[in-house]
């Protein structure tokens, strides 16, 4: 399903979330340490184990929006008193079957730990359903959430104010908001419009303007312009050509391989990125 960031319905969500405590650490004492560092490991039983029997806003969302299980339609309603499962559909978060409101991705609390910058608290970022929500493979177009490699480029930028940054392969948009909580103006760009889509549902989500989004390949979208900073995660864990696992043909994942074979992709950000940085400015990448 197509994705629709409509300001209003993410300010009443965004309402919603703060009012059930939607946050790192209520979902950490939800499912308790074991279930979090199970969900880091892409497993969702201890986690599912620890919110059994409770049927309260917090625990309905975290099944939902944080684990990817889907819940009663009056259940999800109760929870989001302002949006409803009809909100959660309009955005393209959720589908109806019958009495059962159906999860099409997640929307996860990230906390932001950096010492420069601690006082940008949290942010819920929005993402495909993973793995372990899906019980089977990836979508060739599938969206990533905040990972490990994400967190270490967002710390890795510069905590000082900036003009105009550029977000190469912006993805879920974690590294967007980062440089936005510096930078005057933000422009973000992916191969893939459902990751466009799911960076400007963030911004929405989390009331960040400022940050404009555009659709094309490396350099393309922002020919001809200027930016005092450029951050990139490129895609660096190519998969091979002609690579099989059990005899059957190993996709190439959008997010993954963004069109590119080996390290073309790494080698045309870096060999590329002058053209449009400004004078004395600063690209930052993780490749």
């Amino acid at each position: 399903m197509p994705l629709h960031p409509d300001p209003t319905i993410c300010a009443a969500l965004a309402s919603d979330l703060t009012a059930a405590g939607f946050t790192a650490e209520a979902l950490r004492n939800a499912w308790g340490p074991v279930g979090d560092a199970a969900i880091g490991r892409g497993l969702r039983g201890p986690a599912i184990r620890a919110l059994a029997g409770r049927d309260d806003a917090l625990a309905t969302l975290a099944r939902m929006l944080g684990l990817g299980m889907p819940q009663p339609v009056t259940a999800v309603d109760a929870a989001l008193p302002r949006t409803g499962v009809a909100g959660l559909v309009l955005l393209g978060l959720a589908a109806i079957d019958g009495d059962t409101a159906r999860p099409i991705a997640l929307i996860r609390p990230q906390e932001w730990s950096g010492e420069a910058d601690a006082g940008a608290g949290e942010w819920w970022i929005a993402s495909d359903l993973d793995e372990a929500a899906l019980e089977g493979a990836l979508p060739t177009d599938h969206v990533l959430g905040v990972g490990g490699a994400s967190l270490t480029l967002a710390g890795l930028q510069l905590p000082a104010p900036t003009g105009r940054v550029l977000d190469l392969g912006t993805g879920c948009g974690i590294q967007a908001l980062r440089a936005r909580l510096y930078a005057d103006e933000v422009v973000a760009t992916d191969i893939s419009t459902r990751a466009l889509g799911f960076a400007s549902l963030t911004a929405a989500l989390n009331g960040v303007d400022g940050l404009e989004v555009r659709h094309g390949s490396l350099f393309e979208p922002v020919a001809g312009e200027r930016f005092d900073r450029v951050v990139s995660n490129p895609p660096f864990v190519i998969t091979p050509r002609g690579a099989t696992a059990g005899g059957i043909s190993v996709p190439a994942y959008e997010y993954r391989d963004g069109g590119a074979v080996g390290d073309d992709l790494v080698r045309q950000v870096v060999t590329g990125v002058a053209g449009v940085l400004a004078d004395g400015g600063i690209a930052q990448f993780l490749g």
